[in-house]
């Protein structure tokens, strides 16, 4: 009997790496959840500090996992500013693991197509990849999938090195704005929130007047499809080169 192999379902080359990237978000977003419900469950703790205990002057601080509302506001730190940090965190991870995957992938494409070696493109990680993957299939040199994946480098590169910082002086960096633009309600700005009415996110939250970025729920999944829509698109042209 035989197959049509338009009938033989879609299986990503990175299947396995998808298949423990998406293990390891939720993995990260149930240990946010916990977190989070248990400073909102158990509350801070009160801190007595004696000033004067004859005439009955006391100081009083709420204490949380090492910090007091003397050096942090707690409730930002605790259910905003700590679990963006963990997912940022998980992101560099799945980046990184990406960018050696889609590495190897270039090269095992390389011993079937021929041509020039992919460690001789030039640039360095995920932009190798690419100048790669526009020699070899010219119909993916201006892919929507790749315009995402670039606006994940910049950013990993702002987290590693800038500590998530968005701005370049008192100007956006401009792919971090469109991420953040495109995504708000799973990338914007961190601290306190505009006073200007109109001065909103496409999602018609309220902007931030923070420098640094905010990764929320739903972030790191989102990271994951972005990189899994990237290699469909690729292996749907070698799949079709390899046919014609």
């Amino acid at each position: 009997m035989a197959f049509k192999l338009k009938n033989i379902p879609y299986v990503s080359y990175l299947k396995f790496t998808d298949q423990l990237m998406r293990s390891l978000v939720m993995q990260a977003e149930e240990t946010i959840d916990q977190e989070i419900k248990k400073f909102v469950e158990n509350g801070t703790e009160i801190i007595e500090i004696e000033i004067s205990a004859e005439e009955g002057i006391y100081q009083y601080l709420e204490y949380y996992c090492g910090l007091t509302d003397q050096d942090v506001i707690l409730d930002d730190i605790f259910t905003d500013y700590f679990p963006s940090l963990i997912r940022r965190s998980v992101f560099q991870t799945i980046y990184g693991v990406y960018e050696v995957e889609l590495q190897a992938l270039c090269r095992s494409y390389q011993e079937k197509l021929g041509g020039k070696k992919f460690d001789n493109y030039a640039g360095s990680g995920i932009v190798k990849v690419h100048n790669y993957i526009k020699n070899n299939f010219p119909k993916l040199s201006h892919m929507q999938e790749w315009d995402l994946l670039d606006q994940f480098r910049i950013l990993r590169n702002n987290c590693v090195n800038n500590n998530g910082r968005v701005f370049k002086g008192e100007n956006e960096i401009k792919l971090i704005a469109k991420l953040i633009e495109a995504n708000p309600s799973f990338f914007h700005h961190d601290g306190l929130k505009t006073t200007v009415a109109q001065d909103k996110y496409t999602n018609g939250n309220q902007k931030r007047t923070g420098k640094f970025i905010i990764f929320e729920n739903g972030s790191l999944k989102f990271v994951v499809e972005g990189f899994e829509k990237y290699v469909e698109a690729i292996n749907r042209e070698y799949t079709a080169r390899q046919n014609t």
